[in-house]
């Protein structure tokens, strides 16, 4: 099957995106962790064991969230620093764990110097990103030689159903869940195997691989599962 990408962004449509995920972000913080890092925190693991972490590593979490996954790394002996897009998550992220450095930054625009880190992580946050080849050059701008990036992505909304159901049952009602989005971002560009690989071996990177992962989570209470839903939809 031939898959066309799509064209990038303008830089006014870049924007519009950028400024729509820090407002939706900035707005359902509080909702997101309650709920939802509990899900990404599935994808913890392999983000480790794929960077190789170990006690010393100097280690940058982009689009760090309410920043579970870098005090995660902390409390294992490394040296993260948290940077997310959302001010908002930012200050939730230092208020639940203060001995953790987060800093409010555009992945496109990381205020580090090159080589700065041994590994860079990303939980989730691919498809946010405006121009995610830039996001992309950009992490790997600041990984010193011999360094490891690892990022994870959803799967198709029809095989990873805690979007899927969300999305169906909106859309049976009638209500858009895309709001005033660019017509050429696809949030789930990279939900295709082949599209993340092209995306890798265009940064440079070497040795790169994409592996599928298979997850259960229980969600006991319905109004949350929908509040969850929607941050999942940004």
């Amino acid at each position: 099957m031939l898959t066309v990408s799509p064209a990038e962004l303008s830089s006014s449509e870049a924007e519009r995106l950028r400024a729509f995920e820090r407002q939706g972000h900035d707005a359902l913080a509080t909702s997101y962790h309650s709920f939802f890092a509990g899900v990404t925190a599935l994808a913890t693991n392999p983000l480790f064991d794929d960077v190789r972490l170990r006690p010393g590593t100097r280690l940058l979490d982009v689009a760090s969230g309410p920043g579970a996954l870098a005090a995660e790394a902390a409390k294992r002996g490394a040296r993260p620093v948290g940077v997310d897009l959302s001010p908002r998550m930012i200050e939730l992220a230092q208020r639940l764990h203060p001995t953790v450095e987060y800093r409010e930054a555009d992945v496109e625009h990381l205020p580090f110097s090159d080589h700065t880190f041994d590994a860079v992580v990303c939980a989730f946050g691919l498809g946010h990103f405006p121009r995610p080849e830039l996001a992309v050059a950009e992490c790997v701008r600041t990984l010193s030689p011999g360094g490891r990036i690892a990022l994870s992505w959803w799967n198709d909304p029809s095989r990873q159903r805690i979007q899927g159901i969300f999305r169906d049952a909106i859309a049976e009602i009638g209500v858009s869940a895309t709001l005033d989005l660019p017509q050429g971002h696809n949030v789930f560009r990279y939900s295709d195997s082949g599209e993340f690989l092209g995306l890798l071996h265009g940064a440079g990177l070497n040795e790169v691989k994409v592996t599928e992962h298979t997850a259960t989570y229980f969600v006991t209470e319905p109004r949350r599962f929908g509040e969850a839903g929607w941050a999942a939809s940004l």
